[in-house]
């Protein structure tokens, strides 16, 4: 992984990748998952399947923006991007849940991972900044128990499968980062690279 000092920000790439040790690539319990391929890139193939892709940030560390660039090679086209999506970047924040080994006895491995990045804080928030195909333009929240989750549209993939954004981030520390391309629920095929990702 690349640190290098800008002016006047600090930065962290990401992408192009120079280190895999941080990429968690996992699979949901009942369903088929996603290829995952990382090289200088991040290829995600997926084939109505879905699995996250998570990348760890060691220390948990504050950012005020991320710039993000990629593509999408669309196979077979989602049917709506309500629950799945060509990509989001989840950033997930610092914050104050932290079950105990009770509560965690029920809960998903992929939710575990994630209250596990870091053994130091606890988890708040998670933004999943989605670039849609079709100018939806997604605003929601949800939680999961004590985990607030929200959904905004932060680009458009253009008719080549381009996609790019520069966004700004909460002032919060954060612990990882969720790479999500899914296709299960609405039967879509797809390959989504990601070139370049930088937190600033």
């Amino acid at each position: 992984m690349k640190i290098f000092k800008t002016i006047p920000l600090y930065a962290m790439i990401i992408i192009p990748v120079d280190n895999k040790d941080n990429f968690l690539d996992l699979k949901y319990k009942k369903l088929k998952p996603n290829t995952v391929e990382i090289t200088e890139q991040v290829k995600v193939s997926v084939k109505e399947t879905a699995s996250p892709l998570f990348y760890k940030i060691d220390p948990p560390q504050t950012f005020k923006e991320v710039e993000i660039e990629g593509s999408v090679r669309i196979i077979k086209k989602l049917t709506s991007e309500e629950k799945d999506s060509y990509f989001q970047l989840g950033v997930v924040y610092e914050g104050d849940y932290r079950p105990g080994s009770f509560v965690r006895s029920f809960l998903p491995e992929w939710l575990l991972k994630i209250l596990d990045i870091n053994d130091k804080y606890g988890v708040g928030f998670i933004d999943f900044n989605h670039f849609s195909n079709n100018n939806t333009q997604m605003d929601k929240e949800d939680s999961v128990r004590d985990i607030k989750m929200k959904f905004k549209t932060v680009g458009t993939i253009d008719e080549n499968g381009v996609f790019s954004s520069t966004f700004k981030l909460r002032n919060k520390k954060i612990l990882g980062l969720w790479l999500r391309a899914d296709g299960d629920d609405h039967q879509g095929e797809f390959q989504t690279t990601i070139k370049k990702l930088v937190l600033k």
